[in-house]
C-alpha cells in the first residue's frame, strides 16, 4: 500500500503532460519540456541620419500576438515577414542611431581633418570639417586621423582640434 501512493502521483504527472503534449501546450525536444505557443518578433531599426541598422529579437506568448502587432503596426513598424513561430519587423527613424548619438572621431575628410559620428569602425556622417591641410602634419598623426581618434568627451575633441591647428 505504501508504494500506490508515489506510483499514482507519478501517474498523474505523466498523464499531465501527456494531455498538454497532446494539446499543443508543450512540445517534447531532445527529452526537455519547452512551452510550445511562443513566437519571436525580430525588430530592424533603419536610420537614415547615418545610415545604420540595429537589430533587436525578443520572444513572446503566442496569446498576445495580436495586440502586440497591433500595436507595434499602429507605431509605425511594418511586418516584413510572417510566420506561425517568427515575426520580422521594420521601421525607418529619421535620426542618428544611438552609437551616432553618443559618441563622435575626429578622422580625415578630403586633404582635411572632420569630425564625424559614431565610431571608426561604425562611421556616421560628417559633422564637422576643419579647414588644416593634413599633408603638412607628420606622418605619425596622418596615421592617428587615418584610423580615428575617438572623443569621449566635447572638451575633449576640442583639445585635439586645437593640436592640430597649432
Amino acid at each position: 500500500m505504501k508504494r500506490i501512493g508515489p506510483v499514482l502521483l507519478l501517474g498523474l504527472v505523466l498523464g499531465g503532460l501527456y494531455l498538454l503534449a497532446n494539446t499543443g501546450e508543450l512540445s517534447f525536444v531532445n527529452g526537455s519540456v519547452l512551452p510550445k505557443r511562443s513566437f519571436t518578433l525580430e525588430y530592424t531599426t533603419s536610420y537614415t541620419g547615418c545610415q545604420h541598422e540595429e537589430r533587436k529579437e525578443e520572444r513572446h506568448a503566442q496569446s498576445a500576438r495580436t495586440a502586440l502587432l497591433t500595436r507595434l503596426t499602429n507605431e509605425g513598424w511594418m511586418i516584413t515577414h510572417f510566420a506561425t513561430d517568427q515575426v520580422e519587423l521594420a521601421k525607418e527613424v529619421s535620426a542618428l542611431c544611438r552609437g551616432c548619438e553618443e559618441q563622435e572621431f575626429v578622422g580625415i575628410y578630403g586633404n582635411e581633418i572632420g569630425v564625424y559620428a559614431g565610431s571608426p569602425e561604425k562611421p556616421g556622417p560628417l559633422k564637422q570639417v576643419i579647414p588644416v591641410n593634413i599633408s603638412r602634419l607628420p606622418q605619425a598623426e596622418i596615421d592617428d586621423l587615418r584610423a580615428g581618434i575617438v572623443c569621449h568627451e566635447t572638451q575633449e575633441k576640442w583639445r585635439i582640434l586645437e593640436g592640430y591647428q597649432n
